[in-house]
């Protein structure tokens, strides 16, 4: 299987309040191919930051450092501000985890589906008309045609999140990065928008990144998983296996989660000390 995406030494930092640099993003290697890569961990370990390194839409602040940061055989180091723009959408798309501030409430939905084929295509009105219904027929929105004239405060939050993932798809890119794409969702409505993710991807043979706090989410729809742990990389290896890990990390993650068989119970906590003695 050919690297779709191949990142070795990834660094980022930031100016620190007190002077100096604080380091984000330490040494962060890892390849995938059209695959399903989840990507774990606890808020500010730097999972969204490297879905944003990415996609070309880090903080203008990071400083950003890598041996290799490639997509699809692009060399993101050598980007310059104009490269961007025809990068994303075209072979990564991205997808926010609140439909309600990413969608622009002043357009249509037909309107800003079709953006991305304006940009980077062109077609006549008919064909950009065609594929927008194609893209929402394919992530199973009722009625493509009546959608297409709404505007998004007139859709429920799983109807706007497959929305989102439409318009990243529209343009066939080669990875698709999904950022907590269900964390504004009730339970039900995670189960579905993953289950659509999971089969848009394996059947146009893209590669997938998703970004989770949900392990056990991660370990029911992706090939492979890397728990991150304060800008580091602490544990790799097959999404299924997240529950019986041996890292100390990743073992400690997974038995914290609530659910009603620990109902009334002390949930056990991460011993740092011990963790960054581990890696």
């Amino acid at each position: 299987m050919s690297n779709l995406v191949n990142v070795q030494n990834l660094a980022i930092s930031f100016p620190a309040a007190g002077g100096g640099r604080f380091e984000a993003i330490r040494s962060l290697s890892f390849a995938m191919g059209a695959e399903k890569l989840g990507i774990v961990g606890e808020s500010g370990s730097g999972k969204s930051l490297t879905a944003l390194t990415l996609s070309g839409l880090a903080p203008r602040a990071a400083a950003i450092t890598a041996d290799r940061l490639e997509v699809a055989g692009n060399d993101l180091r050598r980007f310059t501000p104009r490269d961007w723009p025809a990068y994303r959408g075209a072979v990564a798309g991205l997808v926010m985890q609140d439909p309600k501030s990413a969608l622009n409430p002043s357009l249509t939905i037909g309107r800003q589906v079709e953006e991305t084929l304006r940009f980077h295509h062109r077609l006549p009105a008919r064909e950009r008309r065609e594929r927008v219904l194609a893209a929402l027929d394919a992530v199973g929105l009722p009625d493509p045609k009546t959608l297409v004239t709404l505007y998004p405060h007139q859709l429920s939050g799983g109807m706007g999140q497959r929305v989102m993932i439409a318009a990243m798809l529209v343009n066939e890119p080669k990875l698709l990065i999904a950022d907590e794409p269900t964390s504004a969702l009730d339970e039900a409505l995670r189960e579905q928008v993953l289950e659509l993710l999971v089969s848009v991807v394996e059947s146009r043979r893209m590669g997938l990144i998703l970004i989770s706090h949900d392990l056990a989410q991660v370990a029911r729809h992706c090939d492979r998983a890397l728990v991150m742990y304060r800008g580091r990389l602490a544990d790799e290896g097959r999404a299924a296996d997240l529950p019986t890990s041996t890292n100390l990390y990743t073992s400690t993650l997974w038995a914290c989660r609530p659910s009603a068989a620990t109902h009334g119970q002390l949930l056990p906590t991460l011993d740092r000390a011990a963790i960054e003695a581990s890696l």
